[in-house]
């Protein structure tokens, strides 16, 4: 339940419903008022909804993605305050998530997103990590003028003088889950039924594919000095055109940041999918991103993460220092090419991963 109402609308856009949750703010289906275009807001509430730190990374998003063209990224449209709240305008992108993309089920029928709800067994559905959506409309009210652009959001956090939020590494405590997703976590080999779907010849097409995208879409931004450092399957769309499109880049980092938005020491990110560098609270480069690539991809081919603890320290502990298993141990019929690229992937020292997401993505092709 919301403890905060948003307005009916933000700068030229009418606030519509509510698309999901993210780690730093809600985003909403809107309507530019003008032109009619559908188009995605991601709106940050007044204070104490929301935080200076928040409010400065909503603005520090904007202004990594606003640069940016390419076919597999998220495109940005605008941001500002108004009311109190900081938004973010962007591209408004239907379809599934990469998990649900990827399910089993899509190859019983014609790919249709309005239809085809996520994954039919239970013990591919145990991770994830997808915020809970809804409907809302909320009542107008008088609407004074917006103060458009990222500088206005990093004076409204100015205003706001609130400390960052969020607990350190030794801080953070997990969430309660039920014991029946424990166990069904604590599988080592899914049923023969789910290998079987997970290893069909068009899912394995499709995974390519969709694996190749997001590969393209991070070659572009690492090649603009971006590095996402929240890249998960939640974080990557797929339209009814078979599209791929990065989001989220809410934790972004830049190579030309002159201040320093997260402390050394600190960790940023969802555990599951980050380097061991990461987790450590080291500075990442691009290749923190092909590690988190290397866990989506151990993920899409083994109906499992690499590590399945649900206690961040255990996490912690296995990413920065336990092998993930051989993915043949957990699904035989995995494809053996696949295979070694999440594992070359997923290598602890970043030395050792590929190099570029120019690379990877040749190898999935077969180049």
């Amino acid at each position: 339940m919301l403890d905060w109402m948003p307005p009916r609308a933000v700068g030229p856009y009418e606030v519509l419903s509510v698309i999901g949750r993210g780690g730093i703010g809600t985003v909403y289906r809107a309507r530019h008022r003008t032109t009619g275009e559908a188009v995605a807001v991601k709106l940050l509430g007044p204070p104490p909804a929301c935080d200076p730190m928040a409010a400065r990374r909503l603005a520090r998003e904007f202004e990594a993605l606003r640069g940016l063209d390419h076919p597999n990224v998220v495109r940005v449209y605008d941001a500002g305050v108004q009311e109190g709240y900081s938004y973010l305008a962007m591209e408004l992108v239907e379809g599934l998530d990469l998990r649900s993309y990827l399910s089993p089920a899509l190859d019983a029928s014609p790919y249709n997103p309005g239809e085809v709800g996520g994954a039919p067994h239970p013990e591919l559905d145990v991770w994830s990590d997808e915020p809970e959506t809804e409907s809302l409309l909320t009542p107008a009210f008088d609407l004074a003028p917006p103060a458009q652009g990222p500088e206005a959001i990093r004076d409204f956090a100015a205003m706001m003088e609130e400390p960052e939020t969020g607990g350190s590494r030794g801080q953070e405590r997990g969430p309660e889950v039920s014991p029946e997703k424990v166990r069904a976590a604590e599988v080592t080999q899914l049923a023969p039924e789910v290998l079987d779907g997970l290893n069909g010849s068009p899912r394995r097409a499709r995974l390519i594919d969709a694996a190749g995208q997001v590969c393209d879409g991070l070659a572009h931004v690492h090649a603009h000095g971006i590095v996402h450092r929240d890249l998960k399957p939640s974080n990557i769309m797929v339209d009814d055109a078979r599209r791929v499109r990065l989001m989220d880049f809410g934790l972004v980092k830049l190579d030309t940041d002159t201040a320093q938005l997260t402390q050394h020491g600190r960790v940023v990110g969802t555990y599951r999918y980050m380097a061991p560098e990461q987790a450590r609270g080291e500075v990442v480069d691009h290749r923190a991103d092909l590690y988190s690539l290397g866990v989506i991809l151990f993920e899409l081919l083994c109906g499992r993460p690499p590590f399945l603890s649900r206690r961040p320290a255990e996490l912690w502990s296995d990413i920065i220092s336990r092998p993930p298993a051989a993915p043949a141990s957990i699904n035989p019929g995995v494809d053996p090419g696949l295979a070694r690229i999440a594992l070359r992937l997923l290598a602890k020292d970043p030395r050792q991963r590929f190099q570029t997401a120019a690379e990877v993505g040749a190898a999935l092709r077969g180049g």
